[in-house]
């Protein structure tokens, strides 16, 4: 299905020199991850964003963060929203979706490519806990390309991407208005449409919400619960962005997108959907 020229193809020519494709189709990173943050971002968010980052990596290693419930639970919400909603189709681009766990829920043809756009190789690399490929089978028998790097600037040429989906991933980029541009650069002029998947406030204007409110959130998985809380102490992991539900259809807007149609993930408290055309 894939093949390292196919992907290759899919980046702009003048892009192509800053990535290594020695490990394509399946890995493919930047030369200098360093240099490309320090020209996309100031030096201070730049220091926020890697400490967020560092703390989330480790966060991310602890088993009981990914109890079997609490992963039961996501698996049953996403793929009730996808059932409803229809499966992801031809080529997709998953902005910040690390393990490339929503394959899942992709149908491909023989020529369709999944990617996946995120800084975090360190996370891939690890590889997912036991009970993601307990759940998650059919993804990991779908092929997938990780390329390292920020969703403010993709290296793919225009128009080339069916959908692009971006999952628990906005609240983590410095500059959110800039990946959703550059993700409306990269999708089809005709029928390319966005999915965003974000836990969201539910008033009209954002706002940070209290930590308490947000671990409480997590009370009915009880070792996910007191992990945030050690995580929050000793790591200050944090969201780098907080968003209304308004905030999300403003950015689409501004970002060029339209026909933009707002749905709560089911069984989940305060996930929403966000799905727009080009």
């Amino acid at each position: 299905m894939r093949n390292k020229e196919d992907i290759r193809e899919l980046f702009q020519k003048d892009k192509q020199a800053g990535f290594d494709f020695s490990q394509a189709p399946d890995l493919i990173r930047r030369k200098e991850v360093t240099a490309q943050a320090t020209d996309l971002f100031g030096k201070d968010d730049l220091s926020k964003w890697e400490r967020a980052q560092h703390g989330f990596n480790h966060y991310t290693k602890v088993k009981s963060i990914f109890s079997r419930e609490y992963v039961d639970a996501n698996f049953v919400s996403f793929g009730s929203f996808f059932k409803e909603r229809r499966y992801l189709k031809g080529n997709v681009l998953d902005i910040g979706g690390g393990w490339g766990l929503l394959r899942q829920w992709w149908e491909p043809s023989s020529s369709d490519i999944y990617i996946v756009h995120d800084p975090g190789v360190e996370r891939f690399l690890r590889g997912v806990h036991k009970v993601h490929h307990d759940y998650y089978e059919r993804a990991f028998s779908l092929p997938m390309t990780f390329v390292e790097g920020f969703g403010e600037e993709l290296p793919y040429k225009n128009n080339v991407f069916n959908t692009c989906v971006i999952k628990s991933t906005l609240d983590h980029c410095i500059t959110p208005e800039e990946v959703l541009a550059e993700a409306y650069r990269c999708l089809q002029t005709q029928g390319g449409d966005i999915i965003i998947l974000q836990s969201c406030d539910t008033g009209e204007q954002s706002h940070q919400p209290h930590i308490l409110t947000r671990l409480l959130k997590n009370l009915r998985y009880p070792k996910r619960f007191l992990s945030k809380i050690y995580h929050w102490l000793f790591y200050q992991v944090g969201h780098v962005q907080h968003f209304s539900r308004d905030d999300i259809v403003t950015l689409l807007e501004q970002a060029g997108f339209s026909k933009v149609r707002v749905s709560k993930v089911p069984k989940t408290q305060s996930i929403y959907a966000f799905e727009a055309n080009k």
